[in-house]
């Protein structure tokens, strides 16, 4: 992965795990992980795969309407919960035109 990609993952990651209330620098769970922030790296996948398809040119894909319902699916949550996700999407846009 190249570093700018890598730095995105990142950004966009701490960017959710702080929205959901977490602190990105405790430990992580029990995965294996360093860092808390890297538990969200699969939901950051994610959300950076539909920002880059947005910059591609396919239209409402960085929306952050769109985005929360990326999140609350890779979250394991229904749709219906996306509404609990637009403030992790909207940090995880800025995060991501940050870097």
């Amino acid at each position: 992965m190249d570093d700018l990609r890598e730095r995105a993952r990142e950004a966009v990651a701490r960017a959710i795990c702080v929205a959901c209330g977490e602190q990105p620098d405790t430990p992580g769970d029990a995965r294996g992980n360093a860092f808390r922030w890297q538990d969200y790296g699969q939901t950051a996948d994610a959300v950076v795969h539909e920002l880059r398809a947005a910059e591609s040119g396919e239209p409402g894909r960085s929306s952050v309407r769109h985005l929360a319902t990326v999140i609350a699916q890779t979250c394991d949550d229904g749709p219906e919960s996306a509404l609990l996700y637009e403030r992790a999407a909207g940090d995880a846009v800025r995060a991501y035109a940050s870097c």
